[in-house]
């Protein structure tokens, strides 16, 4: 079985040679000691660009790389800038904070049996670790590993939700649940969910986002974040949050690991499943060489 290959969850800061000269350039004019916020704006990111000669086709990519893909160069974290927020339309913000990454802590695994059915679990690959984001929420659906893990009856209410926030912009959500007591008054929970795959990382910026979405949309309803992220050992972190808009105050209120065991039915199955589609993909290749 083939093992997906272990990647940096972030890539070098000082490797871009686009993102990291316009971002440095930006911070060195606006840094002064002792401030804890520095602003800036897209108009701000041209500026720099073309001032260092630097083509960069859409400006906000340079703040959503930096923030979610590549460390942060060491001049900007040396003085305590860990964080950056979009904070309104083609407005950001550097903060301070220990760290942009929430990390995944080792702990008990609790195992459990894989319960999705055999009709769709065919079709995912063996290894959870190769499962990308949406195909892990099924996963955990089928298996009721939310229920398990908030003490809630869960019901999922949309996937890939993306809207825009008063105040940061556009907020983006894996998924959208509800959770249900079980009390008599039934008030539902809402659930934001961040689901992250083997190479994806926990983002603060990510969660206190989905937290400003829920509280916008659902005001007035009791807001439960959460993030889901395998590992390469196909463990799945299970990580709930304080529901705060502000990513340097966020911590982990409550944590969980699980491991998904699979019938020798499922094993077949998905075997079988894979080895059709390789056998499929070989012709397809042999059919467009002979073209």
């Amino acid at each position: 079985m083939k093992r997906k290959k272990k990647t940096n969850l972030q890539s070098p800061g000082n490797l871009s040679r686009v993102y990291v000269p316009i971002l440095l350039d930006i911070f060195r004019k606006k840094y002064q000691p002792r401030i804890k916020t520095i602003e800036f704006s897209l108009d701000d990111i041209r500026k720099s660009a073309e001032k260092l000669g630097i083509i960069t086709r859409n400006p906000a990519d340079v703040v959503y790389r930096m923030r979610s893909r590549t460390i942060l160069p060491k001049e900007i974290l040396s003085r305590g800038f860990a964080i950056i927020r979009q904070i309104g339309r083609g407005k950001y913000r550097l903060e301070r904070a220990v760290s942009t990454l929430i990390e995944c802590e080792p702990g008990e695994i609790t195992e459990a049996l894989d319960l999705t059915p055999l009709p769709v679990r065919r079709f995912f690959p063996e290894n959870i670790a190769e499962i990308d984001e949406q195909g892990l929420l099924s996963i955990i659906h089928y298996c009721q590993l939310l229920k398990h893990f908030t003490g809630l009856t869960v019901y999922r209410l949309r996937s890939h939700v993306r809207k825009s926030v008063k105040g940061i912009g556009q907020a983006e959500l894996d998924e959208l649940d509800v959770g249900v007591a079980l009390r008599e008054d039934e008030v539902p929970v809402i659930l934001p969910i961040e689901a992250k795959a083997s190479d994806e990382p926990v983002n603060r910026v990510q969660i206190a986002a989905q937290v400003a979405f829920a509280q916008h949309y659902f005001e007035g309803h009791e807001v439960r974040p959460i993030a889901v992220k395998v590992d390469y050992d196909s463990v799945l972190h299970f990580l709930e949050f304080n529901a705060t808009i502000e990513p340097a105050d966020l911590r982990v209120l409550k944590s969980a690991r699980y491991k998904l065991k699979l019938s020798e039915a499922q094993l077949l199955l998905i075997r079988e499943a894979q080895s059709k589609e390789r056998s499929a993909l070989k012709l397809i290749k042999e059919f467009k060489e002979k073209k």
